[in-house]
């Protein structure tokens, strides 16, 4: 219809449409994303911390912490001395042994308090994805606003704006619209037509 109209002005607004919604779908795929990425986080903040929550439990006075803490700063000087210091091997071998066991006792207490750290992680991913959500979710309302009165603008220069487009129904409708009773509706809605027959009957 808008090619057959030879309209410039109804084209140039077709072709704004056409933008507009691949700007919108561009939109929709990124809420889509966010949406299912803070499904995801949301699953696993929530499971991690239910095993924070039991690993505080058991280490109420925060000793597991300090104790990772501790070590870690004590294989950082025992690995400075080895690559520092010019002492004899017996002395050297024992550090070593030493790191070794460090390293044992870490890794059982790393994995608490990589779990805090991790919690920490997804919490901030949660409350990016909630932003962005609500950055993104507005500008579609925004664009959707702008079509209905591109497409209203459109009909206009077509010059099909008062005819019946059935098609064309409001993207929302009340349902207390209209609160006339149905049958009143239903008499209104009878044409000549059906008038036309039913005299017919009647004869």
């Amino acid at each position: 219809m808008i090619k057959g109209s030879a309209n410039p002005e109804a084209a140039k607004i077709k072709e704004d449409i056409d933008t507009l919604r691949k700007e919108r779908s561009k939109i929709i795929a990124k809420i889509k994303e966010y949406r299912r990425r803070l499904g995801y986080k949301e699953e696993e903040g929530a499971a991690l911390t239910n095993l924070v929550a039991l690993n505080k439990e058991k280490d109420k006075d925060g000793e597991m912490a300090k104790r990772y803490n501790f070590l870690r700063r004590l294989k950082n000087r025992l690995e400075f001395r080895i690559s520092t210091e010019a002492g004899s091997l017996q002395k050297e071998k024992e550090m070593i042994r030493e790191i070794s066991s460090i390293n044992q006792e870490l890794i059982t207490l790393s994995a608490t308090v990589r779990m805090d750290r991790k919690l920490g992680l997804v919490k901030g991913d949660i409350i990016e994805a909630k932003a962005k959500l609500a950055e993104l979710e507005p500008q579609i309302v925004e664009i959707d606003a702008k079509l209905d009165l591109m497409y209203t603008d459109l009909r206009k220069k077509l010059g099909i704006l008062k005819r019946p487009m059935p098609e064309q129904k409001p993207r929302y409708q009340p349902r207390d619209r209209d609160e006339r009773p149905r049958q009143q509706q239903r008499n209104e809605e009878i044409n000549l037509e059906d008038i036309a027959v039913i005299k017919k009957k009647e004869k």
